[in-house]
């Protein structure tokens, strides 16, 4: 039976190391960065457990009126196994809200493949243009947005900027469109 384990700050470092093989880095925190997440209410941190096994992991600012999958993946010598769908539905289950995440424009056969997965889990690509704010300093990322159940609205999407920019990126700029 899959299921959802809460992380701490006490077993987080199992959850860096699978970050750190599942992400590049520009599209990841620093370790030490997670001190402060794990103070705020929005942020979840959960291992995707099997049996008494440990095959992935999410992490999820829970937000009002959607949630945000900041990073979810499936430890690679068992993806394509069914967990990623199982992981996703759960989720879904669980918080009973809007999800959105980010992912890269699909432009080659992985990215191609990772947006098909999303969309085979119910997720929808949005046309919106994003940008995800640096982790280091530096140039931010072009991504693209994925949303469940739907699509965006223009609304909704302002509302994603501002919850993320002020709670996940702490940026306190003015957002422009």
């Amino acid at each position: 039976m899959v299921f959802l384990k809460e992380t701490d700050e006490i077993t987080f470092p199992k959850i860096y190391k699978k970050i750190e093989s599942a992400f590049p880095y520009a599209e990841r925190r620093d370790f030490k960065d997670y001190a402060i997440y794990f103070k705020n209410n929005h942020f979840k941190s959960y291992e995707i457990i099997d049996g008494n096994i440990s095959i992935g992991f999410a992490n999820l600012w829970v937000f009002e009126c959607f949630i945000y999958i900041e990073h979810i993946a499936i430890d690679s010598i068992i993806r394509g196994s069914g967990y990623g769908t199982k992981a996703v539905n759960i989720i879904k289950e669980k918080f009973n809200k809007p999800i959105i995440l980010e992912v890269e424009a699909p432009e080659n056969e992985i990215q191609i493949k990772r947006v098909s997965f999303y969309e085979n889990t119910g997720f929808k690509l949005n046309n919106y243009e994003y940008f995800q704010p640096s982790f280091h300093n530096g140039e931010p990322v072009p991504l693209k947005l994925m949303s469940y159940p739907k699509l965006l609205t223009q609304d909704e999407y302002c509302l994603f900027i501002k919850e993320t920019r002020e709670n996940v990126y702490f940026e306190q700029n003015e957002v422009k469109f």
